[in-house]
């Protein structure tokens, strides 16, 4: 029978949490740093390479779900650098995104929907980690409705209905909301019950990975689909 190690004090957790919300952090701020980059000094030349370019402007489209498989694979759960690595290259690989998204939104729209993510994400996360609530039917029910949401979005694409794009927006912001608090919890409660085999640093280092993926792929939607509902108008 496998060994399982069971954390039960504080400090334990929170230095695990301390190390998730550290990469989150850095993932985040990777992405926002080239977005920016890309969105304000190098507009232009931007907005012409992926003009001329439009194979690669595709490709700039969906590398960042391509790079989710790569975070969450085998290879990267096995090798910490290697997980490391394509963390980061995830983050940076949706730059290409959000630049885009930046430009046609005042400043101050930006900066008013990243505080109420920020206040969102922290609150929810609290309740998550503190919470002893089993929330596993919540999240189960909010997965379950984000692909209901998808559809929606992809039928929308052909009705352009501003009604069903505003219950969308507040969908999405829902699922997530419901789902920070979820992620965290799973989390700790996968950490607490981590295989105690004899690399319990490994397994750590790779949970760490695999816990700010899904909190930066949560705080990044949640922020999204706020500033989405704050509206904004173009900077040209």
């Amino acid at each position: 029978m496998d060994e399982r190690r069971v954390v039960n004090d504080d400090a334990g957790v929170a230095s695990f949490f301390s190390k998730v919300y550290t990469k989150m952090g850095l993932g985040l701020g990777l992405t926002g740093l080239l977005s920016y980059l890309l969105a304000v000094p190098f507009q232009q030349q931007y907005l012409t390479f992926i003009g001329q370019h439009q194979i690669l402007a595709w490709i700039f489209l969906f590398l960042p779900f391509i790079m989710t498989f790569m975070v969450s694979g085998r290879r990267a759960q096995q090798n910490t650098s290697f997980g490391n690595l394509m963390f980061y290259l995830f983050s940076a690989s949706f730059a290409f995104q959000i630049s885009l998204v930046l430009m046609v939104y005042p400043t101050i729209n930006i900066f008013a929907a990243f505080v109420v993510t920020a206040v969102i994400f922290v609150s929810m996360s609290l309740v998550g980690r503190f919470g002893h609530k089993d929330l596993s039917k919540a999240g189960s029910i909010a997965y379950t409705a984000l692909w209901g949401v998808i559809v929606m979005s992809l039928v929308n694409l052909f009705i352009a209905s501003s009604g069903l794009q505003w219950l969308i927006n507040y969908a999405i912001l829902a699922i997530f909301i419901v789902m920070t608090a979820f992620d965290t919890q799973k989390l700790k409660q996968v950490y607490l019950t981590a295989g105690g085999t004899g690399d319990g640093l490994i397994a750590e280092n790779a949970l760490v990975t695999q816990g700010a993926l899904m909190l930066y792929l949560d705080f990044l939607n949640l922020f999204l689909v706020i500033l989405r509902i704050f509206g904004g108008v173009s900077r040209d």
